[in-house]
């Protein structure tokens, strides 16, 4: 196999299969502002305003079983990197299945339940009928959308990042045109928009199940009893299931950060947030990294080889500190012009520089969180990771609430900065108790690392 990150050069096999990861990120960041762009430019802001109200409505179903097929990429790397690829067919067979009947089960639901959501959700009158048509449509994609994210978690988890990123591209041009045809050609308003993003995800899932179909035998999907096996599928949900629950704390989390930022007032509202999408877009590489070392890791545990798994740990560590510390030069030199590009004023620019000057010298701090984070779900620890990112959420409100009056809107970049000090420590010690030579071989790591994750599920 190509792709396999047991062999080779541990620093060049990270970064070559970083690289189509950050790019990807990248892309669809753009793609995203491009379709906001020209959903605003054609179809005015009460479309726009539909379409952002829709947003956290079908994000809500796709963090969800986003967090249960990220239990199915790290069951896979570490299959794969034992070749036993037998398993690896058992595994994606069954979730296949899986994938199919939950993609159609949410669609339905989501199309029948979409008005009640969003007028529980007190979306605005004038976006209400245009929001619920563009659900409609969306929901209808769903099973596409899973299949498309299915495929790309299978070659993700034997090392193959290029390919997804080739599909990343092919749906995002396929949006962009299609938005531009139904929108100006066909006059389909918003459910032209929503259309243009289910054909792509359409024609994007098709290419990439064709693909993993004929370039790797163990993919193959088949019907036959034999080819699933019911406890790899329960496993595989063990180990997505803490990151369902940590989507869905981060969520409660965000509207409790998100009172106290209002408590300040709409400048500060509206610096924190610029600042954030430009904060997630900058640190996009970082988080990248982590996806890297997770699967590096797994690949290696499950080829007997800690010690290779560490030392993509050491060299992930020094790639993520790296990056991270070239992105805070870049942001604080850079910040007020990057706000400004956003079309706000010169105060709320400078609210958002001072947001990055206390923030962005922490980046390095993030970097090696994520890093550590990287392993340990790599190793199959995420029922550790998850509660650990719950605490550093929770850690973040508590001081958010105990210290606004006293720092008043520094408190938001203060409390974030301590988030990742601890999470950081967190992962870090966690690590140095289970991985520092504690057991006597590297088999009985791994075994000892299995019975653990059993005895907390």
């Amino acid at each position: 196999m190509d792709n396999d990150m047991t062999k080779g050069n541990v620093f060049g096999t990270l970064l070559r299969f970083t690289g189509p990861l950050i790019i990807s990120g990248l892309l669809q960041q753009l793609y995203y502002i491009t379709d906001s762009m020209i959903v605003g430019n054609f179809l005015g802001e009460s479309a726009l305003a539909a379409v952002g109200v829709s947003s956290p409505v079908f994000n809500i179903f796709i963090f969800t079983i986003t967090g249960l097929v990220s239990g199915f990429t790290i069951l896979v790397s570490h299959y794969y990197g034992a070749k036993d690829y037998e398993r690896v067919s058992k595994l994606s067979n069954t979730f296949f299945l899986f994938i199919v009947v939950l993609g159609c089960v949410v669609s339905i639901v989501g199309t029948m339940a979409k008005d009640s959501i969003l007028v529980m959700l007190n979306t605005p009158v004038e976006v209400l009928a245009p929001g619920s048509e563009y659900l409609a449509i969306a929901f209808g994609g769903i099973p596409f959308l899973l299949l498309y994210n299915l495929c790309g978690s299978m070659l993700r988890a034997i090392g193959d990042s290029k390919t997804p990123l080739y599909a990343v591209v092919l749906s995002s041009v396929v949006n962009i045109i299609l938005d531009l045809v139904f929108i100006n050609s066909f006059h389909w308003g918003i459910k032209g928009v929503a259309a243009a993003t289910v054909v792509a995800q359409i024609i994007s899932s098709a290419c990439l199940l064709v693909y993993v179909h004929r370039k790797y035998p163990m993919f193959r999907i088949s019907l036959r009893k034999e080819l699933r096996d019911v406890s790899l599928f329960l496993e595989s949900l063990k180990l997505g299931a803490p990151r369902v629950i940590q989507s869905s704390a981060a969520s409660v989390g965000s509207l409790l950060l998100q009172n106290i930022m209002n408590s300040f007032g709409v400048d500060v509202v509206t610096a924190i947030t610029t600042a954030y999408k430009i904060d997630s877009l900058t640190l996009l590489p970082v988080v990248n990294i982590s996806v890297a070392i997770s699967i590096f890791v797994g690949q290696n545990i499950g080829a007997n080889n800690m010690t290779r798994a560490k030392e993509g740990l050491k060299k992930g560590v020094i790639l993520a500190i790296g990056l991270a510390a070239v992105t805070t030069l870049f942001v604080v030199l850079s910040g007020f012009t990057l706000m400004k590009a956003f079309g706000v004023s010169n105060q709320v620019a400078g609210i958002g520089l001072r947001f990055f000057r206390i923030c962005a010298v922490f980046y390095p701090i993030f970097g090696v969180q994520s890093a550590y984070a990287g392993f340990l779900q790599g190793s199959k620890d995420v029922m550790f990771t998850s509660v650990g990112d719950i605490i550093c959420l929770a850690s973040r409100v508590v001081l958010s609430y105990a210290l606004a009056a006293r720092l008043g809107a520094d408190v938001i970049a203060i409390s974030e900065m301590w988030s990742w000090v601890l999470g950081a420590s967190l992962y870090f010690v966690r690590y140095r108790r289970r991985h520092s030579g504690t057991y006597g071989s590297e088999a009985e790591l791994v075994d000892a690392e299995d019975s653990v994750v059993v005895s907390k599920d």
